[in-house]
């Protein structure tokens, strides 16, 4: 049974979920079209690390803050609600972006430890610099970082300024870098986007499935998130509470972003996984949740092969 199998924390779980989003991937590969030339070869197979590696650090992240039990239905649900979003898997900037994010989030969670607050505030806004040279609309993520600041160390004023310092730092290495390669400063103006709060993207037939079982999930999974976050221990909570805020800002940015193809709501995959496992974990009907977990695995493939 696969409820019994996840329940379980095992090398052959995670071969398992990263041979399942491999076969997710590719196909969603293919259905992008024609390879032309040897370096779309490279860009594939370093989207392919880019998309399954996170996974394993998502696993560490929940298991070392006891977010869950020591299962693996969090890397099942990020596979399912990632390949939900084949113009994801496709776009290399968006899996870039959300890799580095989830980094800083590893960052800010080991707050807590209150040792090397200032190296782990820097170490996580260089994170959130470098998702933002990948995909702009990742610099709202710094509003996590100070989420951080706030719940774990506030009443250093200097806490608050690394931040600031730490997307100065990518910035300034990204125009040596231009500077080095096309001999030209990194065009800000050029690379910020505008708002828009048109959905009209999302009206197409193949993403409205899409949006319509995120949009199921996001309400289910919050919601059961909400009733169990009253039971846990007043330690813990500072770090449920930047779950919840990690999902509502990755949910503000889909609202303000341009140009909408479901590929950004790639960001609101990592909470909405930690969310969705205390739904699973929790004891009702077996059969029930064997059913759950079999809908969670075959759906992405209905949506990919027909």
């Amino acid at each position: 049974m696969l409820s019994s199998f996840f329940s379980k924390s095992k090398p052959i779980n995670y071969i398992v979920v990263a041979l399942y989003m491999l076969i997710l991937f590719c196909i969603a590969q293919y259905k992008k079209g024609v390879i032309e030339e040897s370096r779309d070869i490279i860009l594939i197979i370093l989207s392919g690390i880019l998309y399954i590696l996170p996974m394993l650090l998502l696993n560490y992240v929940v298991q070392r803050n006891d977010l869950t039990e020591k299962g693996t239905y969090t890397i099942l649900l990020y596979a399912f609600l990632t390949a939900l979003l084949p113009g994801s898997l496709v776009n290399i900037h968006i899996l870039i972006a959300s890799a580095f994010v989830l980094l800083g989030l590893y960052n800010i969670l080991r707050l807590k430890d209150e040792k090397q607050i200032k190296a782990k505030i820097f170490n996580a806004s260089l994170c959130i610099g470098v998702a933002t040279i990948a995909y702009f609309w990742s610099l709202g993520f710094i509003v996590f970082v100070y989420l951080g600041v706030l719940y774990f160390e506030p009443k250093n004023y200097r806490n608050w300024i690394i931040p600031i310092l730490g997307v100065l730092t990518v910035y300034l290495f990204a125009n040596c870098f231009t500077l080095f390669f096309y001999d030209s400063f990194f065009a800000v103006g050029a690379f910020i986007n505008t708002i828009s709060l048109s959905f009209a993207g999302y009206l197409v037939k193949d993403h409205l499935f899409s949006v319509g079982i995120l949009a199921i999930c996001i309400l289910f999974f919050l919601s059961v998130y909400l009733i169990k976050y009253g039971k846990r221990t007043a330690n813990i909570k500072p770090i449920l509470r930047l779950i919840i805020a990690y999902l509502i800002i990755a949910m503000a940015l889909v609202v303000v972003i341009p140009y909408k193809n479901t590929s950004e709501l790639f960001f609101i995959a990592a909470p909405l996984s930690i969310m969705g496992t205390s739904y699973l974990e929790m004891n009702y009907n077996m059969l029930a949740k064997e059913i759950n977990i079999w809908v969670f695995v075959l759906i992405p493939f209905t949506m990919l092969l027909f």
